[in-house]
């Protein structure tokens, strides 16, 4: 339903809906899990919950409020018809975002055989990092939208300045997250761990989380471009070349030579910065003319650039009629 809603355009609502379910998700769990002393399996079930409402309001949002414009009604063989294409961009979609998150995961796996200290650190890092890639992942979707709307409606220009704008955006939430883990490396790890070990470690490894910021947030917003333009296969071999035919295994053996949980990091900053920089050499020299000529084609591929003619040739002739109307009055009051 977000995406239903921000391909029109409408962003406010996930944020208001969120602002609703994050503090109810959060009492949830503490009714489930302390209240009801169903423990562990409280927190899925607060989690379910919490999911439900929140496509539920949004639901309601766009039946009763904004959105509902765009729905054509339940027509299963017209959808059906045109899947393909949809499907082809999906799971490449799901390619590119994927082998991002599957090398984190990777990366956890290998931590868990250094030890319960690396383990413990990695967590916490992990953790972390989680949370602050949610800056640039936000930037990626308000790019990808924007940048998708702006060459369906034939405006390159506007498109460039808006991928550009979101590059240069990101780089400086970057720089500010960078200056902000570095100034707190060395308390950082007690907000989670009381342990010195953990605490050392993690103040050791977290100026390497901290180098790739800036790349990360280049990776947020170019790979949503990409994505907007409908070249994720383009985000998907750079991400498959960059992690998993270099970085990672290169992190990987340092990790068990000798550098330990920080090899695993450095590997992941490499990554990110052949990511973030072939991307943005990618954007960059996008010819946008021709961006604006494909999105044309999938829109036709998907059935839907000769409805618009149609409604255009429609809407022309309407025009054209009140137009004789408008003169045929004006020669009568002339008479």
């Amino acid at each position: 339903m977000k995406k239903y809603l921000q391909a029109q355009e409408i962003y406010r609502p996930g944020t208001y809906v969120l602002l609703i379910t994050s503090p109810l998700n959060a009492l949830l769990n503490w009714l489930f899990i302390y209240k009801f002393n169903i423990g562990l399996y409280g927190a899925p079930i607060a989690t379910g919950i919490s999911y439900w409402i929140s496509f539920l309001l949004l639901v309601a949002y766009a039946a009763f409020v904004k959105g509902k414009e765009c729905w054509g009604g339940l027509a299963p063989r017209r959808a059906l018809q045109h899947l393909w294409p949809f499907a082809r961009l999906a799971f490449l979609g799901l390619v590119h975002v994927g082998t991002e998150w599957w090398a984190f995961e990777i990366v956890a796996l290998a931590a868990g055989r250094l030890g319960t200290i690396p383990l413990a650190a990695q967590s916490v890092i992990m953790t972390a990092d989680q949370i602050i890639n949610t800056v640039p992942f936000g930037l990626g979707v308000a790019a990808s939208s924007r940048l998708g709307n702006l060459l369906g409606a034939r405006r390159p220009k506007d498109a460039e300045r808006a991928a550009h704008c979101a590059a240069v955006l990101s780089m400086v939430a970057g720089a500010l997250i960078l200056a902000v883990l570095m100034g707190t490396k060395d308390v950082f790890g007690r907000i989670f761990n009381d342990d010195e070990r953990v605490v050392r470690l993690v103040a050791e490894v977290m100026p390497y989380v901290a180098l790739f910021q800036i790349a990360d947030g280049l990776n947020g917003s170019c790979g949503g471009a990409l994505r907007g333009m409908g070249r994720q296969w383009v985000g998907a071999l750079v991400n498959i070349v960059s992690y998993y035919c270099g970085a990672l295994p290169g992190g990987i053996y340092l990790a068990f030579h000798g550098w330990g949980l920080a090899g695993l990091w450095i590997g992941q900053c490499v990554a990110l910065y052949l990511v973030g920089a072939l991307e943005w050499v990618i954007v960059g020299m996008c010819n946008w003319d021709k961006e604006v000529d494909r999105a044309m084609d999938r829109l036709e591929a998907g059935g839907i650039g000769a409805r618009q003619e149609e409604e255009e040739v429609l809407e022309g002739d309407a025009l054209g009629r009140q137009g004789q109307g408008g003169h045929i009055g004006e020669v009568g009051d002339q008479v």
